[in-house]
């Protein structure tokens, strides 16, 4: 995960492939595979490491999609959070059109 938001040329909202199926789609599968491993563990550590994770993935993707709405326009990333779950696959969608 890169510390900084950097605006590509022709930045666009891209909602095919896996971004159809939820907006950050890098996170959700990296959270995937840390609540696996936590569950192979067994350990509370393990149970507590991912708790801590998932709370800090879930804040840099609120920032990023504030500035996601800011830079590609209210409408179109709106539109798209609305259609699309944040993290979870058949999560829950935004209904507001703000962040």
């Amino acid at each position: 995960m890169r510390p900084r938001i950097t605006r590509k040329t022709d930045h666009q909202v891209v909602d095919s492939g896996p971004y159809a199926l939820v907006r950050h789609s890098i996170y959700a599968g990296l959270l995937l595979s840390l609540l696996a491993t936590a569950v192979a563990k067994g350990t509370i550590l393990g149970i507590g490491g991912f708790t801590i994770l998932l709370i800090g993935v879930w804040l840099k993707a609120r920032l990023e999609e504030r500035w996601l709405t800011e830079e590609l326009g209210a409408d179109a990333y709106g539109n798209y959070r609305r259609r699309v779950p944040m993290l979870l696959p058949f999560g829950r969608r935004d209904r507001s059109s703000g962040v």
